[in-house]
């Protein structure tokens, strides 16, 4: 039976790895603000430079403090795209300052923003979401959660991709199927969050050890 995942960085649950605190775009900006919702979007639309502060060492996948972007290392695109796995655009990602001493002499590797294209749905009722009554400025969808429940799709919206997502309703939410773990295993990419996706929302612990 095919396993299904939420995946992101890991940085607030590990020690040691840099991340992005800022953006700096090298792209046009879309910019969105609802006086009625109060929901903002203020991101590059494609290529950015980033700063970094902290840590030791840089991860394959690279935490984002001023937006939820999916930053990974060049090496995981590889990986990808040896494997056949093509679901996704990517951008390029720039270091443009490093404000961590220990990182000042260390060569980073090439970084990409990623874009999933594959895509499903999410089953809000099944998964303990309340759909609100849309903003009449905006009409964005405006979510509550009820419960500790995990996310569960609706059958048969899954395009088959090994990388998806709810692109309406959770569009900076990132999924995948075990082909992403075994490969991050293979190559013991660093960095990764792997977590059932039925599994309760934002569990305690590292999730998944996929590197033991």
């Amino acid at each position: 039976m095919e396993k299904y995942y939420k995946f992101r960085n890991n940085t607030l649950f590990t020690h040691g790895y840099t991340w992005a605190m800022s953006i700096i775009p090298k792209s046009s900006t879309d910019s969105f603000s609802c006086p009625e919702c109060g929901i903002r979007h203020n991101a590059p639309s494609g290529a950015f430079d980033v700063i970094v502060e902290g840590g030791s060492k840089y991860p394959d996948v690279l935490g984002c403090g001023a937006y939820p972007f999916l930053i990974l290392s060049e090496a995981i695109i590889n990986d990808w795209k040896e494997a056949g796995i093509n679901a996704f655009a990517t951008f390029p990602v720039n270091i443009a300052k490093v404000k961590s001493k220990k990182l000042l002499s260390v060569h980073p590797p090439r970084y990409f923003r990623v874009e999933i294209t594959g895509t499903c749905k999410i089953n809000l009722e099944a998964s303990g979401y309340s759909l609100l009554p849309r903003s009449t400025r905006c009409n964005h969808s405006r979510l509550e959660k009820i419960g500790t429940k995990g996310m569960f799709m609706v059958p048969g919206s899954w395009d088959g991709t090994p990388l998806f997502r709810d692109h309406e309703i959770f569009p900076r939410l990132n999924f995948c199927t075990e082909i992403i773990v075994e490969l991050a295993r293979k190559h013991k990419r660093t960095n990764f969050r792997f977590v059932l996706l039925e599994d309760a929302e934002d569990p305690p612990g590292k999730g998944l050890e996929y590197l033991k």
